[in-house]
């Protein structure tokens, strides 16, 4: 299956802003988690609370991972990251958040679930009608494979690294264990260049440790730990040989399910997916259905907090945690004012920031038609449209009417297929939702070079012409 947590933060309620080599991180942009998977399983353990023993699931998907993070650190400077991961351990409370979150789609398949904190498909889609198939297809372009397509490609040249997901360096462990809660688990088998590079702090993650080996022999018996490891290795084989089509990446489900198909390698299902009988709860794992109907509260000592809460305290924690030496008695009470001014103006251009990144309330209003018979007058509509505050869903549409347009003046162009991302992003937003500041800015900046270039080759066609 295809097993997505669109933002790990936000599953877990923004615990940490993390650090990357050291440097403290201000803001994360994106922090994904996809697996294609293999195998999953639902396990009841001991878990030792006071005197009392008491009996909780834990849930683990393994399969070929990746942990995808864009971050900005408090230098002001932007990374991105990514970690490769063998499995995913979710314990009970996580894994009723993710199965309680809010379905996004008004599909009732209930091995498909497209909710606002997981997204899981199967590979193999063999047994859906081709009507159903199409609204998966429609599903996953708009809401995964169009906003996040550059971490799938970065995701898909990973797998075909040769050193990639090497059983030669044990498993690397993604936990909500209440124990390793928030951390990434390396073994000890992890050569020792890897090793160290690998535990180099990064965004959103609590710690990187040693513990996977712990974890997998407690609780796996030795054939199950040969079985994940067969199907890793099986699930590397298939999917770095993969040829796909890197404009469409539903051809990655396509070609991977004709290939599990022809090798019969599909896992074997225990059963159907279920849902709650009270239509609250999603069963996301097959292995999870005798618990559709239980869901165990959030505990509090992991207290949930908010991005923008969690981004603000940044400032705070930077100043904190690195206080400025003072040399004399003297001069210590200046330098302690200055400090001072200098942290309120920090915490001030922060609260600015995130304001920019708010999105305004808009009225509804209509949109006036979009010219017909010039590439730069439709494009010079868009930023008109743009500029002005009209509801998302509206830009979206006008963005879908100066496509139209342009179709009928020419074949195809790079924007146009960039203008389809625009309108699938846009169409799914809520009602009187403005762009935000930095999101007007951005998307101004872009249709001036979509405008550059139809200039260039408007002027290119008249010097042939002529």
């Amino acid at each position: 299956m295809l097993f997505v947590i669109p933002s790990w933060g936000d599953l877990l309620g923004y615990p940490t802003l993390g650090k990357y080599v050291n440097h403290y991180v201000s803001k994360i942009e994106t922090d994904l988690v996809i697996f294609l998977a293999g195998l999953e399983s639902s396990i009841m353990i001991e878990q030792k609370q006071g005197l009392e023993p008491q009996f909780r699931t834990l849930h683990f998907i393994f399969g070929l991972g990746i942990y995808y993070s864009k971050f900005e650190l408090q230098s002001g400077r932007y990374i991105v990251d990514n970690r490769e991961l063998t499995g995913l351990i979710l314990s009970d409370f996580v894994y009723d958040h993710l199965a309680t979150s809010r379905n996004i789609t008004l599909q009732n398949d209930r091995d498909v679930v497209i909710a606002e904190k997981v997204i899981k498909i199967p590979i193999d889609l063999s047994n859906k009608t081709t009507t159903k198939i199409t609204f998966i297809k429609g599903a996953l372009m708009r809401n995964l494979f169009i906003p996040h397509k550059d971490v799938f490609l970065d995701f898909m040249d990973l797998i075909k690294k040769p050193d990639s997901y090497n059983p030669e360096n044990g498993h690397i462990f993604l936990s909500t264990h209440w124990s390793d809660y928030n951390k990434i688990l390396i073994s000890t088998e992890m050569k020792g260049n890897v090793k160290l590079q690998f535990m180099n702090s990064t965004a959103g993650i609590e710690e990187i440790v040693i513990g996977a080996d712990k974890v997998i022999n407690k609780i796996f018996t030795l054939s199950e730990r040969k079985e994940i490891d067969k199907r890793i290795s099986f699930l590397k084989d298939v999917y770095s040989n993969l040829s796909y089509d890197p404009m469409y990446l539903f051809s990655i489900i396509d070609k991977a399910s004709n290939k599990l198909i022809a090798k019969r390698q599909f896992p074997s299902a225990a059963g159907d997916a279920l849902s709650s009988e009270k239509g609250r709860k999603e069963s996301i794992l097959i292995s999870a259905g005798d618990r559709i109907e239980s869901v165990v509260k959030w505990p509090e000592e992991f207290k949930r907090n908010t991005k923008k809460d969690l981004e603000l305290s940044a400032v705070y924690k930077e100043f904190k945690e690195n206080p400025p030496i003072i040399r004399s008695e003297s001069s210590s009470k200046d330098q302690i004012m200055d400090l001072t001014e200098e942290l309120e103006t920090k915490v001030k251009r922060q609260e600015f920031e995130l304001r920019t990144l708010k999105r305004p309330s808009v009225n509804t209003k209509p949109l006036p038609s979009a010219p017909e018979d010039d590439i730069i007058s439709i494009l010079s509509y868009l930023k008109r449209i743009i500029d002005q505050d009209y509801e998302i869903i509206a830009i979206g549409k006008a963005f879908e009417n100066a496509r139209d347009n342009l179709r009928k003046i020419i074949l195809q162009s790079k924007f146009m297929w960039e203008m389809g991302k625009y309108i699938n992003m846009f169409q799914r937003e809520k009602p009187n939702i403005g762009l935000n500041k930095k999101e007007k800015e951005e998307l101004l900046e872009k249709v001036d070079i979509w405008i550059k270039k139809a200039e260039k080759k408007k002027d290119r066609f008249l010097k042939r012409k002529s």
